[in-house]
């Protein structure tokens, strides 16, 4: 298998573009390795930066880490995985196992990692080798596009129920209106929160606004037209929100955050900013005694979580997806993701 060619999507070299749509060689597995047939894979908002230029990558690499797919052949040690074995992956190739990070269940952030799709060859090809100790059996019951969602809504999991935590009648803000916000609220729903706000902007009005209310969200704001802060104080008889989650990146939204959080309120970060430098308004949060907690990747046990979610139905997927194309067609969705219209996009190898 190894030996053959297959199509795939390489980032050439650094810079905007230099994305290309190439015949390259099968990858060769070793004896910890599986080779998976790529089914699905999601296009992430990594992957637009790396399009544009905005994301370090190793050069050339397949990019792409989204994907779920089915095995086609396992290394010689491999006991748990057999072909035609549906799955999907986590992303800690190269994770040491040995620093303290990796022994506190945490290889996302081992200095070692060498994710697919920016450090090593990723996802927008036919085939992808994984190290087996990664890769995850998919429930009979959930599709292969289903399973390509996994992986975001694994950092979620990771950072909102797992870092964070939700407590008991948490009021909620939810700043940004992607596929992490939105399954950020379908979380917040399902593990307790008391009320769910949503905060968008102009763009987000129309389609993302109206899945939003239906994933479970009570209020949505558009913080281009109305004081948010006034509203959310409105609501909590003057107190503030008890957690924000910042999954946007934007300056803007941050400082909103800050000044609507009560006294000892908790911000989860998710969202990832641009290179521009911030203007954060740290002072309010050291007098009113904010927590933060930063969050980067997913855990291992955040898969399992997601996938037993995934297995029970109480996470609405297939409505977060918005474009169906085959591999060939990636500008024609990275295009439409410059317009903003694109909440998840899979492309089909």
């Amino acid at each position: 298998m190894g030996n053959g060619l297959m199509k795939a999507i390489v980032k050439k070299k650094k810079g905007a573009g230099n994305i290309e749509l190439m015949e390259v060689k099968v990858p060769l597995i070793s004896n910890d390795e599986v080779l998976i047939q790529v089914k699905a894979v999601g296009v992430c908002g990594t992957d637009y930066h790396i399009y544009l230029g905005e994301y370090n990558t190793s050069n050339p690499v397949i990019i792409g880490h989204e994907f779920s797919g089915e095995i086609v052949e396992a290394g010689n040690k491999i006991k748990k995985f057999k072909k035609r074995d549906r799955v999907i992956s986590e992303l800690n190739v190269g994770s040491c196992g040995f620093c303290r990070l990796c022994k506190t269940g945490n290889p996302q952030v081992c200095p070692s990692k060498r994710a697919p799709g920016t450090y090593v060859n990723g996802a927008y090809a036919e085939y992808i080798k994984m190290p087996a100790k990664l890769v995850h059996k998919i429930p009979d019951n959930v599709s292969f596009e289903e399973a390509t969602v996994v992986e975001p809504a694994a950092i979620v999991a990771h950072s909102l129920l797992e870092r964070t935590k939700i407590e008991p009648e948490d009021f909620i803000v939810i700043f940004g209106l992607g596929p992490i916000g939105l399954l950020a609220v379908q979380m917040a729903k399902i593990y307790g929160a008391r009320a769910i706000v949503v905060v968008g902007i102009d763009a987000d009005e129309g389609n993302k606004f109206r899945l939003a209310e239906k994933l479970g969200a009570d209020y949505i704001f558009n913080a281009s037209k109305i004081d948010v802060n006034q509203k959310v104080l409105e609501l909590t008889n003057g107190f503030g929100a008890d957690l924000v989650v910042e999954c946007s990146g934007n300056g803007n939204a941050i400082n909103t955050g800050i000044n609507l959080l009560r006294k000892q309120g908790r911000m989860c970060v998710i969202g990832i900013p641009g290179p521009e430098k911030l203007s954060i308004n740290w002072k309010k949060s050291v007098l009113s005694a904010h927590s933060y907690v930063f969050n980067f990747s997913s855990s291992p046990l955040s898969w399992d979580w997601v996938l037993s979610m995934m297995k029970r139905k109480v996470l609405n997927i297939e409505s977060l997806i918005t474009h169906r194309e085959p591999l060939k067609n990636w500008e024609k969705v990275f295009n439409e993701m410059k317009k903003g219209n694109v909440i998840k996009a899979i492309l089909y190898p």
